[in-house]
């Protein structure tokens, strides 16, 4: 496995992690922390849009 290929994939795996906290808190702790759910959702929103970014250019240098 390239090095690139697992940048993407933790890029996408900690998106993935971060949304899911940002749901939980969201949901089961809405008094708490029900705001910061919402800035873990948009943050892990970013990690998986780069990550997705980053494989996109992975797959179109292999391409050429």
């Amino acid at each position: 496995m390239s090095k690139k290929l697992a940048t993407y994939r933790k890029f996408i795996f900690i998106g993935i992690i971060i949304i899911v906290l940002g749901i939980t808190f969201s949901t089961t702790m809405k008094d708490t922390f029900g705001s910061l759910g919402t800035v873990f959702i948009a943050v892990g929103g970013l990690f998986f849009i780069i990550g997705m970014s980053k494989k996109r250019k992975e797959d179109e240098q292999n391409d050429k």
